[in-house]
């Protein structure tokens, strides 16, 4: 292949020819597969040299293994020195040593190893010295070892000693370097013949096509398609010749996008002389469209600014109107704890006017034991005394246990609701306390509280807010859920859900939420009773604590007919404010 100047006129390039480089790859391929063929058949012949002298020597036992046993059972050593010269002088043999039954050296003639693997060597006398192992990869040494069985007269076999041949690698590679060498030159010769028939069959083939392709499309240019068509002069059909068809066809198809480029390019004129009659009025209408634009702008501005004085006004308005919901929400809650406070002193008052009527009593019966005290007292007097005093006590005892326990629950209540304080607390506890402060509430209805919450559950929360959260949920249900009916129970329910968290159910078996007043439940100021006790609030309110100050989540599960249920997931460690 010729090489072609560049289009900017640098230096040609050297073509990679694609004749060498299939030459390359299919020979070096070739060569690849030859070698590892050549290297199969070299190991092959190896091996079978190899267990062939293995044979050899294995049929050395019965030739020489009778003979080897008479002159051991005599003790012949002339009889065994001859017959193991012999041995040595077979050219597969290089070492024979003969061991009686203790395993000592009898005799030995050539290279031999003992049992610790030492090489040792015999001269002439038979006498065994040692040598240094320089006998390389090839003179790596293999060794059989047969057994001397003498028969006596009886026909018995009795082994009286072993005898080992010796023989090593560069006897099998003597043997073989003939086969190798044909096997070489045979694999060179069918190589060199092969690449010589390709190469000529490539170079006429591809190689001279090739060049005829290079120098017809060199002589085109974009410019000068000219009018020739390109036909391949060598006989045959392949594919270069379809090739050389396609390569007319497109050159057919360029002469025609040329012609069509011409009359393209003349149109483009024609509409660039219109364009500039356009750009012409265009600039005229541009210069009109501006000035409107810019009364647009002044139109916008004023506009803008009506804007911001409503968004400023709606600021205030959402302000006031934030305030106004905080207001009432506190009014919620201070409401929620006057009630309390109210339900709290009517329940008192029962047992404080209990207390005070014992008291006179026994004030009573205490002047009229002094009374029979002065004039002199009889048993049964002193008895009925006693006994009218035990009773009063325990009356006095029971009442006032019973306001002490009131007290505690309204002021625990009360000091967690107005301060909403952090602290750590048992679950059933600020339940429990919570809803003694409704029982005089709940006690003006015919409906009842169940509690459910196991003791031990420990959170360190805002037990204000939380207990705020049950009596709006109480007071819903008493409010709502039971709307016509003459019985009911409020189920308050608490297990644990996961590591860290508890789910606290509040749930009743009224009537239920309508559907399409689910979705509003927790908005603000949603009611169905407003004027009549409900002012829309306490579920938003509810809504608000469970998620922003217990960092928890509420959920409604309602039903018409079968009732509601409120179910609040809550940590057990509140997030910091």
């Amino acid at each position: 292949m010729r090489d072609h100047p560049g289009a900017d006129g640098a230096a040609p390039a050297r073509m990679d020819s694609i004749a060498t480089r299939l030459l390359r790859i299919i020979f070096g391929s070739y060569f690849v597969v030859t070698l590892v063929v050549t290297a199969l058949q070299l190991a092959a012949e190896y091996r079978h040299t190899e267990d062939r002298l293995v044979r050899e020597i294995d049929a050395m036992q019965q030739t020489f293994g009778p003979g080897l046993a008479d002159a051991m059972w005599r003790f012949n050593d002339d009889t065994l020195r001859g017959i193991l010269s012999g041995m040595k002088e077979l050219p597969i043999v290089v070492g024979i040593k003969i061991e009686n039954d203790n395993a000592e050296i009898v005799r030995a003639v050539g290279a031999v190893s003992d049992h610790q693997g030492r090489k040792l060597v015999a001269d002439a006398a038979g006498k065994l010295s040692q040598v240094a192992d320089q006998d390389g990869l090839l003179g790596k040494t293999f060794s059989r070892v047969f057994p001397i069985l003498y028969k006596n007269g009886a026909g018995a076999a009795q082994q009286i000693g072993t005898w080992t041949v010796y023989s090593n690698q560069r006897i099998v590679v003597k043997q073989v370097e003939y086969g190798f060498f044909l096997i070489l030159v045979n694999s060179v010769i069918k190589t060199l013949a092969l690449w010589f028939i390709f190469l000529l069959v490539v170079r006429h083939w591809l190689g001279k096509p090739l060049r005829q392709l290079i120098d017809f499309v060199g002589q085109l240019t974009i410019d000068n398609l000219g009018a020739k068509v390109f036909v391949l002069k060598d006989g045959g059909r392949h594919e270069l010749h379809v090739l050389a068809n396609k390569l007319n066809e497109m050159l057919d198809n360029l002469r025609a996008s040329v012609a069509e480029t011409s009359a393209l390019n003349a149109e483009l004129q024609a509409r660039q002389t219109r364009i500039e009659m356009l750009n012409e009025s265009l600039e005229l209408r541009v210069a009109e469209r501006t000035a409107d634009l810019l009364n647009d702008r002044q139109q916008l501005a004023k506009a803008n600014a009506d804007l911001e004085q409503a968004n400023r006004s709606l600021a205030e308005t959402m302000h006031t109107l934030n305030r106004a919901h905080e207001e009432l929400g506190r009014s919620e809650r201070l409401a929620a704890l006057g009630s309390l406070v109210a339900g709290i002193a009517h329940e008192l008052n029962t047992p404080i006017g209990n207390s005070l009527t014992v008291a006179s009593t026994l004030a009573e019966s205490t002047r009229e034991f002094a009374t029979s005290f002065a004039s002199g007292l009889k048993k049964s007097t002193v008895e009925r005394f006693i006994a009218d005093t035990f009773v009063a006590t325990d009356l006095l005892s029971r009442n006032i246990v019973r306001s002490a326990n009131l007290v505690t629950s309204f002021k625990q209540v009360a000091v967690d609701q107005t301060s909403a304080q952090r602290r750590s607390f048992d679950l059933a506890a600020v339940v429990a306390e919570n809803i003694r402060a409704l029982s005089p509430m709940i006690a003006k209805t015919a409906f009842v509280v169940v509690e459910t919450v196991p003791p031990d559950i420990k959170f360190d929360s805002y037990p204000g807010p939380l207990g705020q959260v049950l009596m709006n949920l109480v007071n819903n249900a008493i409010l709502h859920g039971f709307e016509g009916r003459a019985h009911g129970t409020i189920t308050i329910a608490a297990q644990a859900a996961g590591a860290g968290a508890v789910q606290l159910r509040v749930s009743d078996d009224g009537i239920g939420v309508p559907p399409e007043h689910v979705h509003r439940i927790f908005d603000p100021f949603f009611t169905t009773k407003l004027g009549m006790g409900g002012c829309g609030l306490g579920l938003s309110i509810t809504h608000n604590i469970v998620t922003s100050v217990l960092g928890g989540k509420v959920q409604l599960d309602s039903a018409l007919g079968k009732g509601t249920t409120f179910t609040l997931l809550l940590p057990l460690v509140a997030p910091l404010s």
